[in-house]
């Protein structure tokens, strides 16, 4: 596979095909008129900058002759362009061939490729003898006469700034897959759906580019194709792929890496979904040693993925970034600079510090906290005291499932329920514990007693209950107990005891 970007320019001379197995040209004047106020608005505010018509994915079959996998509607368009220009600057005086890039033929659709060839301002109403192609193609021709002869642009000058964008800014993605793989499996895998080629496959078409690689370490790629696959798999698990990361919008997920290191975020770019690719492309191009550049960017790559899965496989190192990137993705930058070039227990205190300023206020009030004002503060507040809760225990401490917790919904539970007429309403943090929302839904306003009942019956089934629920329900925290049918003041005493002492014991002195 090759991977590159191609002007218009570049493409000059070559004969495309577009198979049998691809529908015809279907754009209509909304896409065509789209495509052609996005190039005028380009040559008016951004002339130095690329514009890119997404992938054109090709097989080649001859010397300067390729197949068309996917990209045949705007590869069509700008040929009919093209033509447009050949027809509007043709006269009697003068007639120019400059704007003859490319060949476009279709392998079973003779009378489109003879269509599109005779295409001018005299046949382009023409379409009685040809094929459904052609009533397209016309349509698109006559969109291009209806935009220029707009009122408010001037018809040449309009055509021109298209033209001189069109040649000196608009790029390919030029994606040119290898002899032995299956054009028709891509193309399905492409428009089946809608799916996109990605970032990730583009990003690794160049990676693992021959061309990037002598003859004698043809075995350095393969072994790096072999490492991709691992990372992709290893990205696939759900627990290591919700602890650092709550969106759902990745198509292929190892793009989170090349998002890391190109744009320091774990969200996907807006602006461009391959603005990712152009980033690494761009210094690809750039450098003198191509190879060099390959194995130094994906060594770097690969490192970062170690040092995520270090972050993983280290549980105090995990439930705090678990914490600190379930509340906020761009704290990931923070969790970078405490953690890069220290020792591990200078990193663990840097977290330490990091997880303190998330607390809405210090220990010794955090009682004051009251459901209804500050529902997301309190929500982190009390997933910050069940992870705290297990590094604690050190040794015995078990992994939070983050991959569950983001899963479901959670809510912020009144242990004691506010409808409840045996006693007045309370929305402090002494009768709040965090519960899933099905759980929670399920026993609606039920007494202490009955919610203790379930909570057991769903623990016991083996469904996550995060432990300090699970220990507000068993009074764990109580001090005293004086009964298991009510949550008292008392109970409400000890819960806020306990959850500033956990927090205490946790952030008062520097440990592992």
């Amino acid at each position: 596979m090759v991977v590159s970007e191609k002007r218009i320019e570049d493409l000059k001379g070559l004969k495309f095909n577009v198979p049998s197995y691809q529908r015809g040209y279907r754009w209509t004047e909304h896409e065509v008129t789209t495509l052609l106020e996005d190039l005028y608005t380009h040559s008016k505010q951004n002339r130095d900058y690329k514009y890119c018509l997404q992938p054109l994915i090709v097989k080649k079959v001859s010397d300067n002759t390729y197949d068309v996998v996917d990209g045949q509607q705007r590869l069509t368009t700008i040929f009919i362009f093209l033509k447009f220009m050949s027809a509007e600057f043709s006269s009697g005086r003068r007639r120019s061939n400059q704007y003859d890039y490319f060949e476009l033929f279709y392998e079973t659709r003779e009378q489109s490729a003879k269509y599109l060839k005779e295409l001018n301002f005299d046949t382009y109403q023409q379409i009685e003898d040809y094929d459904i192609d052609a009533h397209h193609i016309s349509r698109a021709f006559a969109a291009i006469d209806k935009w220029v002869e707009r009122e408010d642009i001037n018809s040449d000058n309009a055509l021109h700034d298209i033209y001189q964008v069109l040649t000196e800014a608009v790029f390919f993605i030029w994606y040119e897959i290898d002899e032995t793989e299956d054009p028709i499996k891509l193309f399905t895998k492409v428009n089946l759906g809608k799916i996109p080629l990605t970032n990730a496959e583009l990003i690794k078409a160049l990676l693992l580019d021959k061309t990037n690689y002598d003859s004698e370490n043809d075995s350095e790629r393969i072994h790096r194709g072999i490492a991709w696959d691992k990372i992709e798999h290893r990205l696939q698990e759900e627990s290591f792929w919700k602890f650092l990361t709550n969106s759902e919008k990745y198509v292929t997920r190892i793009d989170l890496l090349f998002n890391l290191r190109e744009h320091g975020t774990l969200e996907i770019p807006q602006n461009d979904i391959y603005a990712t690719f152009y980033s690494i492309y761009a210094k690809y191009q750039k450098t003198e040693n191509k190879p060099t550049f390959i194995s130094d960017y994906w060594d770097k790559v690969d490192l970062l993925f170690e040092e995520l899965n270090n972050w993983y496989m280290d549980l105090n190192r995990y439930h705090l970034i678990g914490y600190l990137l379930s509340d906020d993705a761009k704290s990931i930058e923070k969790v970078f600079e405490a953690t890069r070039g220290k020792k591990k227990s200078e990193a663990f205190s840097k977290l330490k510090d990091l997880a303190y300023k998330t607390l809405p206020s210090d220990i010794a009030s955090i009682d004051e906290l009251s459901y209804g004002t500050k529902n997301k503060t309190i929500k982190s507040t009390l997933l910050l005291f069940n992870l705290v809760t297990l590094i604690n225990k050190s040794e015995k401490q078990y992994r939070f499932p983050f991959d569950i917790y983001k899963k479901e919904k959670w809510d912020i539970e009144h242990i004691h329920a506010t409808a409840d007429e045996t006693a007045e309403a309370d929305d402090s943090l002494a009768n709040l514990t965090l519960l899933d929302a099905n759980t929670n839904r399920s026993y609606g306003n039920s007494p202490f007693d009955q919610k203790r009942r379930i909570i057991i019956e769903v623990d016991a089934e083996g469904k996550f209950v995060p432990v300090c629920t699970r220990n507000v329900f068993l009074k764990v925290y109580s001090n005293e107990v004086d009964g298991l049918d009510d949550w008292t003041d008392k109970d409400k005493d000890s819960y806020i005891q306990a959850i500033k002492q956990e927090f205490n014991q946790f952030f008062g002195a520097d440990e592992e």
